[in-house]
């Protein structure tokens, strides 16, 4: 009898000890509770520009002139975001016909990548307004950030797709690890 106790007390407490373990990665991991960032349609709209102030430690003058820069550039961001998925949009349709326009197709192509040869040029002019913000003292800084620009912002092109729109097969939203980031 004693031996069974002793058997008993040593599953419970292992079973506890487990628990708390599993307990303690999730609770590190942070996935049960919800993030301090705001929630909506972009739950992550401020986290780049809350970046860059603090990276480039912008007063309040430069915060309210960054602040405007940022209002203008996603209001182009998303026309040229809106002319992106029409385009693609148009260009999968060919695909509805048994014998897609190939003429169609090349100038629709030419039409996407110029759409997002534009993309790339308004991040990069974008940049150019933050850095000809920045004080002298501050351009060490913006230095420092741009050596991080890819990684910081290279996946934020499109807002996160919400339980109803989940990707296909579960897959990450983005292209491959093998792929570069987006500009």
């Amino acid at each position: 009898m004693e031996r069974t106790k002793l058997l008993t007390f040593s599953v419970i407490a292992l079973l506890l000890l487990n628990l708390l373990t599993i307990g303690f990665v999730v609770l590190k991991s942070g996935q049960f509770f919800p993030s301090e960032q705001p929630r909506g349609p972009f739950p992550r709209r401020e986290e780049p520009a809350r970046i860059i102030i603090e990276r480039l430690h912008f007063d309040e003058a430069q915060q309210e002139q960054y602040r405007e820069m940022i209002r203008q550039h996603q209001q182009q961001t998303q026309q040229l975001n809106d002319k992106s998925a029409q385009l693609f949009q148009a260009y999968y349709d060919l695909l509805t016909t048994s014998q897609p326009d190939s003429a169609k197709q090349q100038v629709l192509a030419q039409q996407i990548a110029d759409n997002q040869r534009h993309l790339a040029e308004l991040n990069f002019a974008h940049f150019k307004q933050i850095k000809a913000l920045c004080r002298p003292d501050q351009q060490a800084d913006f230095l420092q950030l741009v050596d991080e620009l890819a990684r910081l912002f290279g996946r934020q092109q499109r807002p996160p797709r919400g339980p109803d729109h989940e990707p296909p097969g579960g897959r990450p939203d983005g292209p491959p690890e093998n792929f570069p980031p987006r500009p």
